[in-house]
C-alpha cells in the first residue's frame, strides 16, 4: 500500500475510533486486531522457504 494511502487509512481508523464512546466496544475492537496480527504472523511464520 502506498505511504500516503496507508497514512489516510490509519486517520480514518483514529478518528472512527475516537468517536466510540462504550469502553467495551473500544476493548473489543482492539482485541480483534490484535488477533488477526497475530494470526497473520503465524501465517507469515508457517511459510515454507522461497515462498512469497
Amino acid at each position: 500500500m502506498a505511504n500516503g494511502v496507508e497514512e489516510l487509512h490509519l486517520l480514518r481508523l483514529i478518528r472512527a475510533f475516537q468517536k466510540l464512546t462504550d469502553q467495551d466496544t473500544r476493548q473489543m475492537i482492539i482485541c480483534y486486531v490484535e488477533e488477526q496480527v497475530e494470526k497473520q504472523q503465524a501465517k507469515s511464520n508457517c511459510k515454507p522457504p522461497g515462498a512469497a
